[in-house]
């Protein structure tokens, strides 16, 4: 006998999930477990509900106005022993979702015990010692058994059990049928609960798994739609910045109304040319990543405040957490405008790349600069760069001097190597 794998665990996860219970009282707890485990619990439930039905008329048997045991004491003693050790059984299998084999050994071994105990402290040819409640335990244990078993051969489990009956009930067997017969019918019932269980155990867990399959194949189809909607929508937004820059260049010139001599339509098509770059750059290293395309966009934009701006990226990671690539994105953007706005130079450079797990990228011009020690970053350095950066667990440097420029360079640590 094993315990299925999947309904293992860490005895805190379980705990602090199922607040200590099968689980049934957090829908939400159930959901997030395997099918597997959910079935385990759910064949759990019905058993301690099947131990339930017979303990509580055990315990107003003690009160029953006919002397059915020779000494009351004893079996309130050990009526108490077996509620004291389902409650024990069910709280370990809370915690782990299911029984140990260890579990069902003393289960097992506590029913023979019973079944002795009980039978011998019955009135002689009272009714109880013919049927008392150890022979309901009889049949609880053989649910367990039915419900832990995996294959035939573990119902080997069921004889010790029967041999013990047997033995505790060897004066009032063979009194109506000849004494095998007997024993046959009377164990019948606990025979058949295991087999029944063990079939319900083995159904609900193939339906289960069958049921999570399809799930995932449809999640599965969900993601892959969602994926063609992100990609279709990505190009048209490629489209749309090819038709407002480069085409927008092209056309006037075509029209005649711009000079291509002139430096600032110069300025625009060596804009216009990085944007496309950048675009090949992408087609070329396979689909498209977060931070490629964000970092392509920031380079339109750019673009469109009249910077040219030289674009290289290589081996950038695709599988960066979505607010890392847009933080980086976003930061990359704002340093580029700050390079519009200050920087006194109309061309600046991007670079972005992944070296030992850690991914850079700078934003380079060669403008005014300014003196770090004497002149504090403005509030969209301090903010929507060095901020940003810090919010996503990465960090930003601005290296500058008087007349040499600024360097802007964003960190994300990757993933320990």
């Amino acid at each position: 006998m094993h315990s299925p794998p999947a309904a293992a665990e860490p005895a805190g996860q379980s705990r602090a999930g199922g607040r200590g219970s099968l689980g049934w009282r957090d829908p939400l707890f159930l959901a997030s477990r395997p099918s597997r485990e959910r079935v385990c619990r759910f064949v759990a439930m019905l058993l301690l509900l099947q131990r339930a039905s017979y303990l509580l008329p055990a315990g107003a048997s003690l009160l029953a106005a006919e002397a059915l045991f020779a000494d009351l004491g004893r079996n309130a003693a050990l009526l108490a022993l077996a509620l004291a050790w389902n409650v024990t059984l069910f709280r370990w299998v809370a915690r782990r979702g299911w029984f140990a084999p260890l579990a069902v050994v003393i289960d097992v071994a506590a029913t023979c015990v019973f079944m002795v105990a009980v039978t011998d402290a019955c009135l002689p040819g009272s009714a109880a010692c013919v049927s008392n409640w150890s022979s309901h335990a009889l049949l609880a244990t053989g649910a367990l058994i039915g419900a832990v078993s995996r294959r035939a051969i573990h119902f080997a489990a069921l004889l010790p059990p029967i041999i013990v009956y047997a033995l505790a009930h060897a004066a009032d067997l063979g009194q109506r049928y000849p004494f095998l017969l007997e024993l046959a019918v009377r164990v019948n019932s606990y025979v058949w609960f295991a087999i029944i269980v063990f079939f319900i155990r083995r159904y609900l867990a193939a339906q289960a798994t069958r049921l999570d399959g399809l799930a995932e194949q449809r999640l599965a189809t969900e993601a892959e739609r969602v994926a063609e909607r992100v990609a279709e929508h990505a190009r048209l937004a490629h489209f749309r910045q090819l038709h407002d820059t480069v085409l927008a260049t092209l056309t006037a010139i075509a029209r005649g109304g711009l000079d291509h001599h002139t430096e600032e339509v110069r300025r625009r098509c060596a804009s216009d040319a990085s944007y496309v770059r950048a675009l090949i750059r992408q087609d070329a290293a396979g689909s498209a990543n977060g931070l490629s395309s964000g970092l392509a966009r920031a380079v339109a934009r750019a673009a469109g405040l009249g910077l040219c701006v030289r674009y290289a990226a290589e081996a950038l990671p695709e599988d960066l957490p979505a607010e890392v690539s847009v933080a980086m994105a976003e930061a990359a953007e704002e340093a580029l405008n700050n390079v519009a706005r200050h920087s006194g130079e109309r061309e600046a450079w991007l670079t972005a790349v992944e070296v030992d797990g850690v991914v850079t990228v700078r934003v380079v011009d060669r403008g005014v600069g300014f003196a770090p020690d004497l002149a504090e970053p403005g509030y969209g350095l301090r903010s929507s760069v060095v901020g940003r950066m810090a919010e996503a667990g990465g960090g930003a440097e601005v290296i500058t001097a008087p007349g040499e420029g600024v360097c802007v360079e964003l960190r994300w640590p990757g993933r320990p190597l």
